[in-house]
């Protein structure tokens, strides 16, 4: 014990020798870089003005050439400026006291704060444009000035502004008296705010200058302080979640709008709404209010480039993201849309591609964020992606007390509810589905009037059938005894197919599966979406291959195959039957 107490400083003090050793042969590389040494401070702005920089100095310029002691120089610079100045200054710490944070306006080139654009687009931008001289150097005009520096206190300093208005107290040091300095600049400048969190936000957000919702919640995750300042989420009462998926110019460029369009309907059952293709002033726009700004590579090898296109999907079942989702992107509300999000990246960085591993598309992570996404596209888009999503929202309403959700695919959802006094069925069909719908409703509106294996209709509406419940007792059967109790139900289930087959239609989708006993030993028929008719003449075995055969995702099975294990020479017992009638 005594031995490992002398050895402790000894070890830290190599740790830290290490480590400054480090920073100083390999220096990360940040926003903070160093002025090289022979260059002064203002030899420094002299030489971004003869290589004609867009730059400004953003804060504690008033007493240049000299700032106050301890105070580093922040500078916002245009994107395309940046490699300008890569001579002029190193990441490494040169000792000569003449520190810099250099930001871009997208956050490219080092240039972000936390992995976000230090200021919103057009704050940033107006910074730039509306610059003054002051002493050698370009500051920002007084209005954007105080913009800017109320945006840096409420969203950078947080609980460390001091500013009135956070939700709780929280001790800590105030490096600068914002809210003296802010309620000055706001008098000199005739400006009626109240200077606080809350007063400053609503300011910034009037002239355009407060990040966007999706960049907000990113800025609330490093500063929680923040979360009240954000909208509350919210869900329609009828279910079903919006989402857009913003495409970025290499996917394009790749021609992989199609897989992903297809991906989303195959692979997770989404209803895509529309795809649409953004017009040069619409990159615009979604570059600069989506995501902060920031469409470089990140975390990939390569970047994905700015957005072309956003995808409307819509996912009728939506489902709660996982603790350890919601403890990464907190502000996430359906874990579909995430999953979608992450397959489809590890599925394009697998495709072997030249230059492959990049970020082909960016999500919204909730409802809110995602009709954001769309108004940037204008009123009369966003009405009309409104109008297709009420359409899905209003059919798929519950009209009845839900009891539980028996199933949920890409063709339907089929719910017990409470109807009247008893219980039923309801079968609702998505958008698009009308011709399984149709199939549905002859099937429980005319066929069941001549067929006994088929439950009448109750009620009917856009695109759902209520029909009676029917329990079934195969559902609480093992498999043998399960197969035990439909072999004795061969006469019927035969019958099922003859007289459908006499009557020119065909079910080719009819398997075990579809089967209801009840516990009166009544054996009844649903899902009717793969009714058809079909034109074959004489005896059903010898069309048996051609008209009963159904699509499964397992390929293609016809009749024999689905029924041999459990009804034994299904074929021979078909051969030269007639019209059947079912026991009652």
């Amino acid at each position: 014990m005594l031995q490992s107490r002398a050895l402790n400083p000894v070890y830290h003090k190599l740790a830290r020798s290490y480590r400054s050793l480090r920073s100083y042969m390999k220096p990360s590389k940040s926003p903070r870089v160093f002025v090289r040494k022979g260059i002064s401070r203002m030899e420094f702005f002299e030489l971004l003005h003869k290589r004609n920089v867009e730059y400004v100095l953003l804060r504690w310029w008033h007493d240049l050439p000299e700032i106050p002691e301890g105070e580093d120089m922040d500078i916002l610079i245009k994107d395309e400026h940046r490699d300008l100045i890569n001579d002029l200054v190193t990441f490494r710490d040169n000792r000569t006291g003449l520190k810099c944070d250099i930001y871009t306006v997208s956050g490219c080139k080092y240039g972000s704060h936390k992995s976000l654009p230090y200021f919103q687009a057009k704050l940033a931008r107006t910074l730039l444009h509306t610059r003054v001289m002051y002493r050698g150097a370009y500051v920002p005009s007084p209005v954007p000035y105080f913009a800017s520096l109320a945006y840096h206190a409420v969203f950078h300093k947080g609980y460390g502004s001091g500013l009135p208005g956070f939700d709780k107290t929280v001790s800590l040091e105030v490096e600068h008296e914002y809210t003296s300095i802010l309620t000055e600049q706001a008098r000199e400048l005739n400006l009626d705010i109240d200077v606080t969190v809350q007063g400053l936000f609503d300011w910034l957000t009037e002239q355009g200058f407060a990040p966007a919702d999706d960049t907000l919640s990113k800025l609330a995750e490093i500063k929680p302080e923040l979360a009240f300042l954000q909208k509350s989420l919210y869900c329609d009462a009828r279910g079903g979640e919006v989402m857009v998926y913003v495409i970025r110019e290499r996917l394009l460029k790749d021609e992989l709008l199609e897989d992903f369009k297809h991906f989303l309907k195959d692979s997770f059952q989404f209803d895509v709404i529309d795809v649409r293709l953004l017009n040069p002033s619409e990159m615009d726009v979604c570059t600069a209010l989506i995501r902060g700004g920031k469409w470089d590579n990140g975390p990939f090898k390569y970047s994905g480039g700015a957005p072309v296109a956003l995808v409307i999907a819509y996912d009728y079942h939506p489902a709660p993201p996982s603790s350890a989702e919601l403890k990464k992107q907190p502000r996430t509300t359906n874990g579909h849309n995430l999953h979608a999000k992450y397959k489809f990246r590890d599925l394009l960085n697998n495709l072997g591609l030249k230059e492959g591993h990049y970020n082909g598309v960016h999500s919204a992570d909730n409802e809110h964020d995602a009709w954001y996404y769309i108004s940037l596209l204008g009123e009369a888009y966003t009405n009309k992606i409104a109008a297709e999503v009420e359409i899905r929202r209003e059919r798929y309403a519950r009209i009845w007390p839900v009891k539980k959700l028996v199933s949920a695919n890409a063709i339907s959802k089929v719910e017990l509810i409470s109807y009247g006094d008893d219980l039923a069925v309801k079968k609702t069909f998505r958008l698009g589905n009308e011709r399984y719908f149709e199939k549905e409703l002859y099937a429980a509106k005319a066929l069941s009037k001549e067929f006994a294996f088929i439950p009448p209709l109750l009620e009917a509406g856009d695109g759902y059938i209520v029909v009676p419940y029917l329990e079934n007792v195969l559902d609480n059967l093992a498999e043998p005894e399960k197969k035990a109790l439909i072999a004795s139900k061969e006469n019927e289930i035969l019958a099922v197919i003859n007289n459908l087959y006499n009557k020119g239609l065909i079910l080719s989708g009819f398997t075990p599966a579809c089967v209801v006993i009840t516990p009166g030993n009544k054996l009844y028929c649903s899902d009717f979406t793969t009714l058809q008719k079909h034109d074959e003449q004489g005896n059903l075995l010898a069309n048996i291959s051609e008209c009963y055969s159904g699509k499964t995702n397992s390929g293609t099975l016809n009749l024999k195959t689905v029924w041999e294990p459990y009804l034994d020479d299904i074929e021979k017992k078909l051969a030269g039957k007639t019209q059947v009638v079912l026991e009652d």
